[in-house]
């Protein structure tokens, strides 16, 4: 563990109150920041699990990172949609400003990801198809963002990743809009010469530090798919992604993906942003016509280590094979489990619940009876763990 992650760690103590907030544990770090597991306690019993991210000390005194991440907490507070992590509160406590985020019990698409390549394959298709036609709902529903008066706020999100992508109880959720464009913010653009975003799932646009539209969302959208069905990200490292700017085609996906949806993937990609998906809505429809044709078989469920939290350990600090570390952004980076049983079984983000399907009619229709009684076993599973680490923390 680096001095660094610990100062990070160090900033808050477990069992700190934060205004009306209990800190349970830390769960991440990233550039600007910490996520913490936090407690909102009320009367008459009412308690609410959320997720607290606070800024960096050193960076809080610089006025326009504390801007950035003010802004982040402006432009996600006008979005209302279930495909984007709510923000619940803004304050400020001991001269630490924090954001208050609904708490998403579940695990980023890219954990899942290295998972499922553990086990020797690549994630489900359908699973993951269905994952990014929910994140480019959620997307949609950013760029359609209007101000009081009406106006489009121009909101480009800019770093859409699979770390940036929680998978919970039979949806997905878009996080961490930290470096969105947006035309109302407080802090300053990027400086010429400065990119912002994580560069394996970069637009070439915003590579070469141009002016970007949702059109380059769409391109880390189908970055972001490529990932899962590839095993990896589009680019390696900085001589791929310059190569490919420079007329190289990409990496093919594996030869056992549907045409359909390698023709998505396609698209998305495409260099120019005239040829992609016009919006994130558009390829979200063909990603459901995909879903719903008889051509896409029904996703298996989720293999047993993967919907095992105490089986599974989660290494989102570190890149995937073959991408070199100094390339690749670290977004994420788990916080060293408790020597408790109970803590360490909390430290563990519950798994997604298996999308398990039938065809029925020619169209992939889900199994209710199954899923209902996954979600029961989900939601139990989830009051005993909550139970042993408020015990743990009292």
């Amino acid at each position: 563990m680096t001095d660094e992650f610990v100062r990070a760690a160090d900033e808050l103590a477990i069992g700190t109150r934060i205004d009306r907030y209990d800190v349970v544990r830390h769960v991440a770090r990233g550039g600007m920041g910490s996520v913490w597991l936090g407690r909102l306690q009320g009367k008459h019993g009412f308690e609410k699990l959320v997720a607290i991210k606070t800024i960096r000390q050193e960076l809080a005194a610089e006025g326009r990172f504390k801007a950035m991440f003010l802004d982040e907490a402006r432009i996600t507070s006008r979005l209302h949609h279930a495909n984007v992590a709510q923000v619940l509160d803004v304050g400020e406590h001991a001269s630490m400003v924090y954001i208050v985020f609904e708490w998403v019990a579940g695990k980023s698409l890219e954990a899942l990801c290295r998972e499922a390549e553990a086990r020797g394959h690549a994630l489900d298709i359908a699973f993951a198809l269905r994952t990014m036609a929910e994140v480019c709902a959620g997307l949609h529903a950013a760029h359609e963002l209007k101000d009081d008066e009406g106006m489009p706020l121009g909101v480009v999100h800019r770093d859409v990743s699979p770390l940036n992508v929680l998978v919970g109880d039979g949806f997905s959720k878009l996080i961490d809009f930290g470096v969105a464009k947006a035309r109302d913010r407080v802090a300053p653009e990027t400086r010429s010469g400065v990119v912002k975003g994580t560069p394996q799932y970069m637009a070439p646009e915003q590579a070469m530090g141009h002016d970007v539209d949702r059109r380059a969302d769409v391109w880390a959208a189908g970055a972001t798919l490529y990932r899962a069905l590839a095993g990896r990200p589009p680019f390696a490292d900085r001589e791929e992604l310059a190569a490919f700017i420079g007329g190289r085609p990409l990496r093919e996906l594996p030869p056992s993906t549907d045409s359909d949806v390698r023709a998505i993937v396609r698209k998305a990609l495409e260099r120019e942003p005239e040829d992609r998906y016009p919006t994130t809505n558009a390829m979200r429809a063909a990603l459901e016509q995909v879903l719903h044709s008889s051509k896409e078989r029904a996703p298996a469920a989720l293999p047993t280590a993967a919907r095992s939290p105490q089986s599974v350990t989660v290494t989102e600090g570190r890149p995937p094979a073959g991408v070199d570390p100094a390339f690749a952004q670290t977004e994420l980076v788990p916080s060293t489990p408790s020597s408790s049983s109970a803590a360490a079984k909390d430290d563990q983000w519950t798994d997604p619940k298996p999308r398990t399907t039938k065809k029925r009619g020619g169209a992939l229709t889900a199994n209710t009876g199954n899923r209902y009684f996954a979600v029961a076993l989900v939601l139990a599973a989830g009051v005993a763990l909550a139970a042993a680490a408020f015990a743990s923390c009292g």
